[in-house]
């Protein structure tokens, strides 16, 4: 069926026209009359023509306009969340379409889990105005023209720091875990893949001794740790017993310590010379060495970019991104100054195809930016474009995670590759 060009019309001073075929229309922002913004454009990316200076901003499957009637292309979230709850703003297509018949496409349901489109809420104070401030809540993102379809990427998201809190006598820290945190998300960063990605997990082991002598010791002290709930005649005797016992192994055995190995070990530890014990016996102690679990370790993630922007738009959102990254990891000042308060954190998340969690790549708990280096000439000259945009831009970012992996994190995680 032929393409209908309607008449243009107007949503609050914006020019718009539709173009209808079939049971569709799409609704295209014209430059005409009021030009498009910088913003606009860096939002529509891929869905701004820059030969007819129009954004196709968003596409009304359902010409019989029921619920979620139509779904996002170029526009911003505030733009589809007053489409979809304005009045005035369904009268406009409607009169824009000239079609208000069924539409197929919506009876049927074909593919409309694809098309549904959850409009972010608008918030707003008693006035009508907004309360976000700027930069909060915002999507950055490199390249502008990003392939919107099936687009793997990395999405870092800045959140407010949620510090842990004193428990009970018996558990005087409690770990702030990620199912824990109050993570209030302060803006996001979308980022393509990258070569190289990897993630390491490591728990700390380490090398201990135990000689005859020292379990001896050991032996006695935990005779008298034994019988510390107990007090007067009866810890005493705990002791003496374990002191017994302890003496009787070590020197009751065919082949065990005698008084002149005792001497020259202890005369060793005296000196602070352990080979004084060699030197008068000929012999070492048998050290008992063992490999034993000292703790957990935390992970880290490293990343390497390099911005070349091709245009106005992406020089001014790659400064956005590094200025992103700078301000959310730098400390706070409290209001009067007395104290330093903790920068925000961040949250990585792989995405897959534009959706959830990528299957094949490993999760990440909330991080920590340890370092983020940027550098303004890694081409090895100056050059910059006429605005005074670099050419390009070296950036390198380094996350450490602020809690360690247990075996509980990787309960439910049989369909994805958890931590």
């Amino acid at each position: 069926m032929a393409t209908i060009k309607s008449n243009y019309f107007l949503l609050n001073q914006d020019s718009f026209f539709t173009e209808t075929s079939g049971d569709k229309a799409k609704v295209i922002r014209s430059g005409v009359g009021k030009k498009l913004s910088a913003d606009e454009i860096q939002i529509a990316g891929d869905y701004y023509n820059k030969t007819e200076n129009t954004i196709d901003y968003a596409e009304i499957y359902n010409l019989d306009f029921g619920p979620n009637f139509m779904t996002k292309l170029g526009a911003s979230d505030e733009w589809m969340s007053k489409a979809l709850t304005d009045k005035s703003y369904k009268d406009a297509f409607k009169k824009a379409t000239d079609k208000t018949g069924p539409n197929v496409d919506f009876l049927t349901g074909a593919n409309i889990a694809k098309k549904l489109w959850n409009p972010t809420p608008i918030n707003q104070d008693p006035n009508g105005k907004s309360t976000r401030s700027k930069g909060v809540g915002s999507v950055l993102y490199y390249p502008l023209n990003r392939d919107r379809k099936n687009y793997d990427y990395l999405k870092v998201t800045a959140c407010k720091y949620a510090p842990g809190s004193f428990g009970s006598a018996t558990s005087l820290v409690t770990e702030v875990g990620d199912e824990g945190r109050e993570l209030v998300p302060l803006g996001s960063v979308i980022l393509p893949m990258q070569p190289g990605l990897s993630d390491s997990s490591s728990v700390g082991w380490g090398e201990n001794q135990l000689n005859a002598v020292e379990a001896a010791a050991a032996n006695i002290a935990g005779s008298t740790v034994k019988g510390a709930a107990q007090s007067g005649s009866k810890a005493l005797a705990g002791f003496m017993g374990g002191s017994k016992d302890a003496i009787k192994e070590l020197f009751g055995k065919e082949g065990a310590i005698d008084k002149g190995d005792v001497a020259a070990y202890f005369a060793g530890q005296a000196v602070s010379n352990p080979g004084v014990f060699t030197r008068g016996t000929g012999k070492v102690m048998n050290p008992n060495l063992e490999l034993l679990f000292t703790g957990p370790a935390l992970r880290s993630f490293a990343y390497s970019y390099k911005f070349t922007p091709r245009e106005d738009a992406e020089a001014r959102m790659v400064r956005k991104i590094i200025r992103f990254f700078k301000k959310h990891m730098a400390a706070k000042r409290s209001d009067s100054n007395i104290f330093l308060k903790s920068p925000d954190v961040f949250k990585l998340k792989y995405i897959f195809k534009g959706g959830g969690q990528h299957p094949y790549l490993n999760k990440i708990k909330t991080c920590a930016l340890r370092s983020f280096d940027v550098q303004y000439t890694p081409d090895g000259s100056y050059m910059t474009y006429g605005d005074g945009s670099m050419t390009s831009y070296q950036v390198s970012l380094n996350f450490g995670e602020l809690n360690p992996i247990y075996d509980k994190d990787y309960d439910g995680s049989e369909n994805d590759m958890g931590y």
